[in-house]
Order: C-alpha cells, then structure tokens, then sequence
C-alpha cells in the first residue's frame, strides 16, 4: 500500500479530533442536537486550521444512518463513504479551477435534485473567494434560499474578497491559529502511534514553527520523522529547520543587557559555522524579545507560546529589562532584519546590528535617544542615592565639604598669574603676599580665570572677612563668565547636547549675577522649555566648570521681562538725570530739590 502523508492519515473523523476550535466544534454540536442545522456556512480562517475537514465531518453528521448527530458513527455505509470522498451527495468543489458562471449554473440545476443516499446534498466549495463576480451573482438567489435538503458550506483564507451580499447569507465562523500547546498532546499521540521516541522539545519546537497551522504542523513531522529516524531529538529538529536553540538566543539576550558585544559575536560565529540561516536566525530573536515584552506587560500566558520550562526561563530573562530596553531592541531588530534580507554580505550587517544592540550609546534616531536617556537616568538614580546617604549622615557630609575646600585650596595655590603689559608687576606682588587672584590676562584685558582666594581662609571665613573682596570676586567671575558663555555652549554641543543648547539660544539664557558661587540666568521662553534647562542644569554646570574652571551653582532662572524691570528700578539719581539730558537736552532739563 502506498504511504499517506500525516496530515491526510490524521484528518479528524468526528468533533472531537478537530484541533484548537473548541467555540467552533461546541456551536455546530449545539445545532445539531437542537435540530436548527442552517443552509449556508461560511468557514473562514489561514491555511491548515481545519476548515475543510470541519465541513466534512458536518456533512458526515448531518448524512450518518444514526443522525443528525454530533457524534457520526464512522462505521455505517454513509460515513465511509464520505471519509474515502466517494458519497455522490457531498460534493466538493474548488472554487480556483470552477470559477467561472457556466460551473454555478450547473451548480443550480443540481441542487433541485433530491439526495440520493444520505439525507442532505452537501456542498463544500473550497476558496470561494476566487468566484468571479458573475459566479457570485449567480449564486445569490439560490445560496438564499436552496432546497430544504442542500447545506452550503463555503471555505476561503480571504472572507475580505467576498461581496457583502454572499457575507450576509451565510452563518459565518472564523477559525483561529492553533496554539502550539494545543498541538502538543496531539502530535505525542502520533508519535507514539508510528513507533517514535521524540523528545517533547522537539515537539514543542515543531509546533512553533507551524505558525499556527495543524496541517503545517503534522506535514513537519512527517520531514523530522523521515530524518531522525525512530528517534527524534531537539538537536535534530534544530539541523533539520536551520534553526537554533533558546538557550543561545538567551545567551544574547543577556551579553546585550551587559554590553558584552564579544560574546554576542561569538554567537554568531557559531550559527554561521553551523550553517544555521541568518535570516532564521534574526526572526527567533524578534520572537524572543517578544515574548519578554508579553511578559513585561504582563499579558496573558496564551499569548506566550513556550512550554512551562521554557516560559519560566524567559520570566528570569525580563526581570533584567525594562520595557523600553525591549521595544528599542525589537526596533533594532527589525531594521536588521530587513537589511540582511536583502544585503550581499548579510553576516556584516549582522554582526553590527548586534554590537549595536549591546552598546545602546550608539544607536542613532529616536532609539538612541531614548537609550542616551535611560543611560542618564541611571547616573540621576545613583547620584539621588548618594545624596540620601550624606543626608542621612551629615558628619559624612561635612568631612566632603572641609576635602573639597581644602583641595580647591590647593588648586588655586599652585596656579600660574599670567599678567601681560603694565599688570606684570602687580601680578608678581600679589602672588609674593599670597593673594592670589588667578588671572590669565589678554593685552585687551580679558581674563579666563579670576577667582579671588586668600590663603590660609576657606571660602566661607573669607566672605566673612571680607565681603566687599567677595563681592568684587563674584563681578569679575561673572564677567568672566559672560565673555566665555557662547564657548560654554560650545562645550555643550561637543558634548552631544545639541537639542539643550539650541533652547538656550533661543530662549535667550545667558548669566546675569553671581552671589556666593550662586548663579542665575536670564530666560526668555515658554515654561516647558525653562522645566528642560532646569532638568539640565548638572550639564550645565558640568560645562561652565570645564571651560571657565568656575564652581557655580545655578540657583534659577529669571524672565528677561523681570531682569528689566529690576534694572529700571535700580538706576541711580545720577545715571536718571544724564539719560535725562542726553534724551531732551540741557535747556529743556531743570533740576529741583
């Protein structure tokens, strides 16, 4: 006798064997029994979920010698009939090479004619959705309202290219993908049927890789059969797909989470070595990254199609990720895939995908924003945790403080007075009594760093000191700061941050006093845009101490409507009269006590 393939020598004979459509099998039972059996039927779903075979059982129930039942026999003279295609009335049509209206007229003549061995003419009209447009009018008048003994039964993968009104004649059922878990059992019992010894991880493996699709499925396993053998292991079903295994694709997924991008090439090196497709190889890693997102958002576990072992793995990966690092990488990956699709080195573009993935920094786009970001939110959380351990113990802190002002000390002390023209001398004098005030002079009388610092004082004795020499102190560091802003924001954009500094050219931020170290800047903006500088104002600080060597602390921002407001209110008597005369004249201006 010749061989059947599996997924014709399992074709479901009843009800019960039919695969992962449960809501289907207990409706068509249920009108069974009660007797409200419809005329018209319209099966609808991808390949190899059981369509046809549903509507060969139906016909089945409705024509067994012991019906119309939900459980047919499988015994009598009808239901063998129909199980070897040989019942005159079932007739299967398909739709794809009788498409035409010369084929639904025959059709129509036909249906008058009473069944003549079961009880019903059934007709099963495979992918209907390939009638022509005339086929489906013709059919209309007589799919609405056939003989009381026809059943039409109508199968497409495409319900969307049937018109409205062949739609709303039929009960309509959507067969859904069947879950891998629901193979499982089913492809256990085959194997054990045929002799085999196959591990369930191979099993499990096959039925992932059927997307769905029972008849997919048992046609793979009639290829892994023939390969392994009388045994089937998981390392022969990975040779036998190309494929590899979750354990390397776990190993990725955590040398990525640790910027170990060596080890992720190495992994590589072997799927290559193996002879594994790369593009096989980038799918099962989206499909990995996947599932951690369904797990990290908490989604069903029917959405996560894994044995119980492997779905336990996969929780211990996601607790190492947030959700962002996830979608970033699925990002990733699907760019990857499309370039390796179609690239004539894909291995090269490969390997760079995957270093990108380890190392996020690099990434260009939004991606990498959003990755620059996470990299800054982490540097935010270690300093808040620091700040809480100095709040919570202020001898810790002091110590901080007496070590910074003693090194700052130290700094100063060992500066150079660089003095050019007639402030030579006066240079060389300051620095023989110890007072230092770090000037790098230009013949123009710019300076780059003017700090005045008494040695033997801290900071804080000198302005009790002398709070008119700190005061002149802060005149000169912010007028320092002012001729060295526009470098300040240059040392921003080196740095990267181009999107902060173009706000602060824009919203007009410049530095406009200075009192104790403690600075503030003028602002000309929305609100939003003054929340981001002062989200920002470590960078910013960062910048000004790495151009000008100042230690300022942005205390605020003022509006530039409130700086000229403060700046009218503060002109002297003197400075009123001279705009005064300047304006109008002096023969206009009288003075009066």
């Amino acid at each position: 006798m010749a061989y059947v393939a599996l997924y014709r020598k399992y074709r479901p004979k009843d009800f019960d064997e039919i695969v992962g459509q449960e809501a289907i099998v207990k409706t068509l039972k249920n009108q069974l029994k009660s007797g409200k059996i419809g005329h018209a039927y319209l099966f609808c779903g991808m390949r190899g979920t059981g369509k046809t075979s549903t509507a060969r059982v139906l016909a089945k129930a409705l024509n067994c010698e012991q019906g119309p039942t939900d459980t047919p026999c499988n015994r009598c003279k009808n239901c063998t009939a129909i199980n070897e295609g040989a019942m005159m009335d079932v007739i299967e049509m398909d739709a794809a090479s009788n498409r035409g209206i010369d084929d639904i007229r025959v059709l129509r003549e036909r249906v008058n004619f009473p069944p003549s061995e079961g009880r019903y003419r059934v007709y099963i009209i495979d992918e209907v959705h390939m009638l022509t447009t005339e086929a489906f009018n013709a059919l209309l008048k007589t799919l609405e309202e056939p003989p009381r003994h026809v059943v039409f039964i109508l199968a497409t993968t495409e319900p969307n290219k049937l018109p409205a009104t062949i739609l709303s004649r039929c009960m309509r059922f959507d067969f859904k993908r069947v879950q891998g878990r629901e193979m499982l059992p089913h492809l256990k019992r085959i194997a054990k049927e045929n002799g085999i010894e196959a591990d369930e991880r191979a099993l499990a493996f096959i039925a992932r890789n059927s997307q769905g699709s029972m008849r997919d499925a048992l046609s793979l396993l009639d290829k892994a059969l023939s390969y392994g053998g009388n045994r089937l292991t998981f390392e022969d079903a990975l040779s036998l797909f190309g494929a590899v295994g979750d354990d390397l694709l776990i190993d990725i997924a955590k040398a990525a989470k640790e910027r170990n991008p060596g080890r992720i090439l190495d992994v590589i090196e072997e799927v290559v070595e193996s002879g594994k497709d790369l593009m096989r190889f980038v799918d099962d890693l989206m499909t990995l990254y996947r599932n951690m997102l369904m797990v990290e958002i908490g989604a069903s576990r029917e959405l996560v199609d894994l044995t119980d072992e492997d779905y336990d793995s996969l929780k211990a990966l996601t607790k190492i990720y947030s959700i962002e690092e996830i979608l970033n990488s699925l990002d990733l990956l699907k760019k990857a895939a499309g370039d390796v699709r179609w690239a004539s080195q894909p291995r090269i573009l490969l390997e760079a995908a995957m270093v990108k993935l380890a190392m996020p920094e690099l990434w260009t786009g939004n991606t990498g924003e959003i990755a620059r970001l996470a990299v800054l939110e982490e540097r935010i959380e270690d300093l808040e945790r620091r700040l809480k351990e100095l709040i919570e113990n202020p001898a810790r802190l002091e110590q901080e403080k007496e070590n910074e002002a003693s090194e700052t000390l130290n700094d100063d002390a060992e500066e150079e007075c660089i003095i050019k023209g007639k402030d030579a001398k006066k240079a060389e004098e300051d620095a023989a009594g110890k007072n230092i005030e770090a000037a790098k002079i230009s013949a123009k009388g710019e300076f780059s760093k003017s700090i005045p610092i008494e040695m033997g004082n801290s900071p804080g004795e000198k302005a009790a000191e002398n709070p008119e020499r700190q005061g002149q102190g802060d005149d000169m560091a912010l007028e320092k700061l002012k001729a060295m802003w526009q470098d300040v924001l240059k040392e921003l954009e080196k740095s990267g941050k181009m999107a902060l500094v173009n706000v602060m050219r824009e919203c007009r931020v410049e530095p406009i006093d200075m009192k104790n170290g403690m600075l503030v800047l003028s602002f000309g903006g929305y609100d939003g845009h003054k929340t981001l500088i002062e989200m920002q104002k470590k960078l910013i600080e960062e910048g000004i101490r790495s151009v000008t060597g100042l230690e300022a602390i942005i205390k605020g921002l003022k509006k530039n409507e409130e700086v000229a407001a403060s700046k009218d209110e503060d002109v002297s008597d003197e400075e009123f009269i001279r705009s005064a005369v300047e304006l109008f004249g002096e023969d206009l201006v009288e003075l009066e006590d």
